[in-house]
């Protein structure tokens, strides 16, 4: 009986098996007839606009046709009555245009009009362009420049978002997405000139702001504290923008207690911090509810406990907070961190606001360690040097290895 069960079994499969490739011959002939139809229906179509055109042009010949007879049989019936009593001579010059006066008049006019219209643009230029003019607009060192990105699509719904030159991946976690651009050795370069900012040991806690708005500093804290655990210590990211957090929205973290409840005291520092999807080593503490006094509490002895209490759990703290000129949020907050980054925006932050914020940042005796000079245009005048050297060299190192499947990142970003 078993064996005649399995004969059974077998010449069942054996049916099933031939039934399923007789479905698949099939399919495949119905895909192929399919396509043919498909492509039955592109020739009609492309039949009939070569019709109308067709008709379209045996239209408009036999219209200028019947016009030519008609000129031929009107120039036939008109006559004239003049002659010809001396032929016109042909020129050898013009008279007008004098071309060579012209094109000195043009000469002079442009030199002066392109010298005067320089010096007006730049005399009203009143923003900050590269490293070295916020050095001597601060006196503050330069802690580096981040390139610009390009605009990506629609993001969430939320407006357009930066993203790296020839690619759909957005700035905030460039570091660890494409650590081979441009972008990312920034960043790297910014963590080298950071770590080497204090005499002795290297800055624990790292305040970010801004001068105004929309001018990085997000981005920034992300990168950082991505690029710092990339070393391999524990570094744990605060949103201290209580305002407007943003931080967990970038790392596609739902809403969830934060900074604001632990100082409030309706949550405790481990039901706060999370641990980072992007790195192992790196943790979150979103900013929370949001208060509303958000001055007050990161100015309290609650705020100041915690960073006590976080510093001897962590390598670093990055601590991402609001623009100096808007809120006193990270005015208040500046003494209690080891190294401060005010972060401008090439062609956006004006002088005034750089000056402003850096005054009240040393009236409260922050330790600021420097500007950062974020979306920098390397192609622009300014930075013509930097984008040849780029051009030439820049691509050898950031190629990436043959065979791995990943795009080669550009010369210049």
């Amino acid at each position: 009986m078993q064996s005649e069960t399995n004969k059974a079994v077998d010449h069942l499969k054996g049916q099933y098996l031939a039934a399923l490739q007789r479905e698949n011959m099939l399919r495949a002939s119905f895909e192929k007839q399919k396509q043919e139809a498909n492509k039955l229906n592109e020739s009609a179509i492309e039949y009939s606009i070569l019709k109308r055109d067709l008709d379209t042009n045996r239209t408009l010949y036999e219209g200028l046709l019947e016009k030519l007879k008609e000129a031929g049989v009107t120039a036939g019936l008109k006559s004239n009555n003049f002659r010809i009593i001396n032929a016109a001579r042909v020129p050898t010059s013009p008279s007008e245009p004098n071309i060579p006066r012209n094109l000195a008049f043009a000469l002079v006019l442009g030199i002066v009009s392109g010298v005067g219209l320089a010096f007006m643009l730049e005399n009203m230029d009143n923003t900050v362009r590269t490293p070295e003019q916020a050095t001597a607009l601060s006196l503050l060192p330069s802690l580096g420049m981040i390139p610009l990105g390009s605009k990506s699509a629609s993001y969430g719904g939320t407006g357009k978002r930066l993203a790296l030159t020839a690619s759909k991946e957005v700035v905030e976690t460039v570091t660890q997405v494409r650590p081979q651009s441009q972008m990312a050795e920034s960043y790297r370069a910014l963590r080298t000139s950071l770590l080497l900012s204090n005499l002795g040991a290297p800055p624990k806690v790292i305040m970010i702001t801004s001068a105004r708005p929309q001018e990085g500093k997000t981005t920034t804290s992300i990168n950082t504290a991505i690029v710092l655990a990339q070393k391999g210590v524990r570094v744990l990211l605060i949103d201290a923008d209580l305002r407007r957090p943003s931080i967990h929205k970038t790392l596609g973290m739902g809403p969830r207690s934060g900074l604001s409840n632990v100082l409030t005291g309706s949550a405790t520092v481990q039901q706060t911090i999370t641990t980072s999807p992007i790195l192992p080593n790196l943790f979150i503490m979103p900013a929370g509810t949001p208060p509303p006094n958000p001055a007050e509490l990161l100015a309290s002895s609650n705020m100041r406990d915690l960073i006590m209490e976080l510093r001897e759990q962590y390598d670093h703290i990055v601590i991402d907070t609001p623009p100096t000129l808007s809120v006193t949020d990270a005015v208040v907050l500046s003494p209690r961190a080891d190294a401060t980054i005010l972060v401008i925006r090439s062609g956006h932050t004006t002088k005034q606001a750089l000056r402003r914020s850096r005054d009240i940042l040393m009236q409260v005796n922050a330790h600021v360690a420097g500007v950062l000079l974020n979306a920098v245009d390397l192609t622009s005048p300014d930075y013509y040097y930097y984008y040849e050297y780029q051009g030439k060299y820049g691509a050898y190192y950031q190629e990436e290895a043959p065979g791995d499947g990943k795009e080669v990142e550009p010369k210049a970003v």
